[in-house]
Order: structure tokens, then sequence, then C-alpha cells
């Protein structure tokens, strides 16, 4: 199933049901999915719930003219060259295309890295990455299948112990055997 699949049905709504564990990381959450796959559970409604959202900005460092013009020149170069084999593929007696558009493609990408940077150098002189983050992570199962998923993932993030199977001679003795009590005097 695609990311896209449920939004072309219209399912714009947060999932319904009980959180059945919560984690730190997206990659714990992952990781009880897989273990609810792995027990044979049911996966048919389970959800992954991002809470707290926030927006990270890391800053990478100090944008100079140098630095803007010399990404400017790569993002040119990679476009050019693109075009320049496209247009070879198409025109194959033209293999001074080869060479001539990735030389435009630079020249262009200098010119459109240093015109947008002097358009908002007041504003904003540094580089940076943005990224979404969670606080948290909750597993939410329907109701029905809720209880199951619990006792496979194991409550709140905590280790499940793994289910007995019928028939089983490991689970079918005991543990340990019980000394008999002391009598009550």
């Amino acid at each position: 199933m695609s990311m896209f699949q449920s939004a072309a049905r219209g399912d714009q709504h947060l999932p319904r049901g009980v959180v059945v564990a919560s984690f730190e990381t997206y990659e714990q959450a992952q990781a009880a999915i897989a273990k609810v796959s792995g027990a044979q559970g049911e996966l048919a409604g389970l959800a992954i719930v991002g809470n707290d959202l926030k927006l990270v900005e890391r800053i990478t460092g100090r944008l100079t003219w140098g630095k803007v013009a010399l990404a400017g020149a790569m993002r040119g170069l990679g476009f050019g060259a693109f075009i320049g084999l496209v247009y070879m593929l198409f025109v194959p007696e033209a293999i001074t295309s080869v060479l001539l558009f990735p030389l435009l493609g630079l020249a262009f990408g200098i010119l459109m890295g240093v015109m947008t940077h002097s358009m908002t150098r007041r504003k904003r002189d540094y580089a940076s990455v943005q990224q979404v983050l969670a606080a948290r992570y909750d597993v939410v199962a329907p109701q029905q299948s809720a209880g199951r998923a619990m006792h496979i993932i194991g409550q709140r993030g905590a280790p499940a112990a793994p289910e007995p199977q019928a028939g089983d001679p490991a689970t079918d003795r005991p543990v340990a055997e019980q000394p008999p009590s002391p009598p009550a005097a």
C-alpha cells in the first residue's frame, strides 16, 4: 500500500483506537510493529502516531558569495549535463551538446545562485537544514485487536514474554518445582 492511497480514499482523520505503546523514537515504534507482525498479530488498523511535533532548523554554516557561487555551479553543471545527454539521445549528430549544455548550465547556475543570494542576503546569510521531529511515537490499535497487540508488544514498551504455543513441551511443564511449604506451627 502506498502512502498516497489513504489520501485518495478521503481518509484524512487521526486513527482511532487504543494507545498500546509509546516510544521515544520512530525506529522503536517500527520495531514494535515488526514484533506484532512476527507474532502473526493483526496488522490492519495499527498506526504509528507522532505527537508533540516540533520544527527543528539546524544551522550548518555561514553563506558566503563563494559558497553560493560554487553550489549554484554544481547544480547548474548537473542540470546542464542532464539536458546535454537527453539532447544527444534525440540528436546523435550533436556531440558538442554534451560539452556545451553543461557549460551553459554552469554559467546559469552561478548567475541564479548569486542573484537569489543577493535578494535574501540581509535576511538570511546562513545555510540550514529543517526537519520535523516528534517527542513521542504512539502505536495505536483498533479496540478489537488492542489487547493482543499490547500483549505482544508489552504494555508501554516493556518487553513482552513470549507467547506459549499449544502442544509445545517446553511450555507445558512448570518452570521450577515449588518446594513443599513447612507445616504451620
